[in-house]
């Protein structure tokens, strides 16, 4: 049983977590006050009602619902033995620091595979379920790309962007974990079960807060989101609407003070408003390759020799209008201001701005201030 995580202390906090009116923040100040999970259990009851937030119900749970909680613990402990899955409560040394610097950290992790919590290096990656061919190349992309980094990469096992990053890291040789909205005895989408068990072969996991036989519900969605951001050093973001999971995910992150990316869409393009918002609110940082992640985390390059950056931008290059590629020779050559690109009387005003937007979308240019502009 302790083989899997499942000592005395575990379940007092699997037992506290089942006390109705006690969630992630009460239960942690209560844990945090008496010393341990068992320990809030042998509290004296005028002890527990000095606590701020412990309310009647609560009080009332604590005390007279003891039993009850310890034998429902000891039955799910029982399910997830059978099933192989594991246990981390808060209290535990092994719990993941990440996470455990959160108010609202989980009381309990529950999980099957080999996780290595505190893994160096992890990422998130999420998006849209209904993701553009764009979309879908873009995730794809930067998840090969990322490879260099080796960061364990982490999304929520939905369609669309969660499920072509958990299935590029898998094709890549990269270990992947996705965060579940429900029990760990059953996969959803249902077509994704094999995939999961590609991962979990594949030195990989699974992770849910919720104990087994919990069914999916809406509410349950956003606390599976604050699992993703909180594990993760970084968030990188795909493609996004302005509202979903996506957006829930990455103001989490940005509220844990999480590092953001986001790849940037054209303005008209209705899949990309949620990244273009991350962006122009500052809440995410502008990213078109793996590199913008590496060097903005500081993470080493762990394959320095390879040129994937260096073809990446050679085939955009290659891709380029006649006047994005006139832009970007003048760009080389010095010529650094629309102003002064306009002097060459080759193209108007309107589009030497546009392509200086693109070329700024593509990863090509930046801007530097006053209007200027240099090539990457």
């Amino acid at each position: 049983m302790e083989s899997l995580g499942y000592n005395e202390e575990a379940i007092a906090a699997m037992e506290l977590g089942f006390c109705g009116g006690i969630g992630p923040v009460l239960g942690r100040i209560l844990i945090e006050h008496f010393g341990s999970a068992r320990a809030v259990f042998g509290a004296a009851p005028a002890a527990l009602l000095q606590i701020p937030g412990v309310s009647q119900k609560a009080h009332y749970n604590i005390i007279h619902s003891a039993k009850s909680n310890f034998n429902e613990a000891r039955e799910y402990v029982k399910q997830h033995i059978a099933l192989g899955i594991s246990v981390v409560s808060i209290s535990q040394e092994n719990y993941p620091y990440r996470l455990k610097e959160l108010a609202d950290a989980p009381l309990c992790l529950y999980y099957k595979g080999e996780i290595e919590w505190d893994a160096p290096r992890i990422l998130g990656v999420i998006g849209t379920r209904k993701p553009t061919p764009h979309g879908s190349h873009e995730a794809k992309k930067l998840v090969e790309e990322i490879r260099a980094f080796d960061p364990i990469i982490v999304s929520g096992m939905a369609y669309g962007v969660d499920a072509i990053a958990h299935r590029t890291a898998l094709e890549t040789g990269q270990k992947t974990w996705a965060v579940l909205a429900h029990g760990l005895e059953k996969i959803y989408p249902p077509t994704h079960k094999t995939f999961a068990q590609q991962m979990l072969a594949s030195r990989g996991g699974l992770i849910s807060e919720f104990p087994v036989g919990t069914k999916m519900h809406p509410d349950y969605f956003p606390k599976r989101n604050r699992i993703v951001a909180g594990l993760c050093d970084a968030i990188l973001v795909t493609e996004s609407g302005i509202k979903g999971g996506s957006m829930i995910t990455a103001s989490i992150a940005h509220g844990y003070n999480r590092d953001v990316f986001a790849v940037p869409g054209r303005p008209s393009d209705l899949a990309s408003i949620g990244c273009n918002f991350l962006i122009q609110k500052n809440m995410a940082q502008i990213t078109t390759n793996a590199t913008d992640i590496g060097e903005a985390m500081n993470w080493e390059n762990k394959n320095p020799s390879s040129n994937g950056n260096n073809n990446h931008q050679l085939n955009l290059f290659q891709q380029l209008n006649p006047i994005e590629k006139q832009v970007m020779e003048w760009l080389m050559e010095g010529i650094n201001h629309p102003n002064k690109m306009l002097e060459k009387q080759q193209w108007t005003a309107g589009k030497i701005s546009m392509a200086l937007l693109d070329l700024e979308l593509k990863g090509l240019i930046s801007a530097t201030g006053g209007n200027n502009y240099r090539p990457n």
